[in-house]
């Protein structure tokens, strides 16, 4: 089965989410899942050296998230959503869109007035 974007929606309350990062960096909260039993521990950043057997990798993700989600319609009505991730050259960008499947080449979501964005290729 293919993954797709739709699997990561959830709710999330605005206060569960951090405005600001801790003070003190070591002290972030860390959530913990045992693979084997599926147990969950609430843990700590300064936690991490323990949590990380000798000889395994640890990539760290240094992107940013740019605040650039285009919510529009399309020509049904339907609404569409497109989250622009990077741009390829000169008004062309890559792009997540929902629905993904109703989305194709060729079809148009209308963000505002005079703002169209043309689904170019998949």
């Amino acid at each position: 089965m293919p993954l797709r974007t739709s699997s990561f929606d959830y709710t999330l309350p605005p206060d569960r989410i951090a405005q600001q990062p801790n003070e003190r960096r070591e002290a972030s909260r860390l959530l913990v899942v045992d693979r084997a039993s599926g147990a969950l521990e609430h843990r700590v950043f300064a936690d991490l050296p323990e949590l990380v057997p000798r000889g395994d990798a640890l990539v760290v993700n240094t992107s940013r998230v740019i605040r650039a989600r285009l919510l529009g319609r399309r020509d049904s009505g339907a609404p569409a959503e497109i989250l622009l991730l990077r741009p390829r050259e000169p008004h062309v960008w890559e792009a997540l869109v929902r629905p993904g499947g109703k989305l194709r080449p060729g079809r148009v979501v209308h963000v505002a007035p005079g703002f169209d964005v043309v689904i170019d290729e998949m």
